[in-house]
């Protein structure tokens, strides 16, 4: 009983050990302005980007969002976010074309374009006359839809292995109630 008693005390450190925090947060981004625009996008628990990007030298990178909505209408399109040597912002486009054209404004990600991370917040976004008809000033809200972390396959093993540890020591040592009569 003892060899058990060790061997699950053993297992259950190595569990713990290796344990980790799953967790993941989606960032919810509503446009609002001439055009209006809702979509997702998936980042880690420190607010990197975890959907597939594509990087452009000198601009920023380009990234085809999670649900995204334009002007009430399911939309393929893909979003580039601008570093600040271009000016900041984003713009959303369509088949080459600019749908709200370039946005510029202040900086929206933090990091490096390698791992953008993004947090919460508003921003005011002015769009110039390179498409007259989406010309003006947009508003971008950036919110945080956190998903509740689920326990990873380890903690729910250790968790088990626990409570048979617990079981095994109380069948091990069982109180005797009751009187002996002798």
């Amino acid at each position: 009983m003892n060899r058990i008693f060790y061997v699950l005390v053993l297992l259950c450190s190595a569990l713990f050990i290796g344990t980790g925090v799953a967790s993941a947060d989606t960032l919810e981004f509503t446009l609002t302005g001439p055009v209006a625009a809702v979509f997702d996008m998936p980042v880690n628990s420190s607010g990197v980007l975890t959907l597939p990007f594509t990087f452009v030298t000198g601009e920023g990178f380009v990234v085809t969002p999670t649900n995204l909505m334009v002007s009430g209408a399911p939309s393929g399109d893909f979003l580039v976010f601008y570093n600040p040597a271009v000016g900041g912002g984003f713009g959303i486009f369509a088949s080459g074309t600019d749908m709200v054209s370039y946005a510029s404004g202040p900086q929206i990600y933090g990091g490096t374009e390698g791992s953008p991370t993004f947090a919460s917040g508003a921003f005011t976004l002015d769009n110039g006359a390179v498409v007259p008809a989406v010309s003006g000033v947009y508003n971008l809200t950036i919110k945080d839809l956190s998903v509740v972390a689920t326990p990873e396959p380890s903690v729910t093993i250790l968790l088990v292995i626990g409570l048979l540890a617990v079981g095994l020591t109380v069948l091990r040592f069982k109180p005797s109630f009751g009187v002996n009569a002798s």
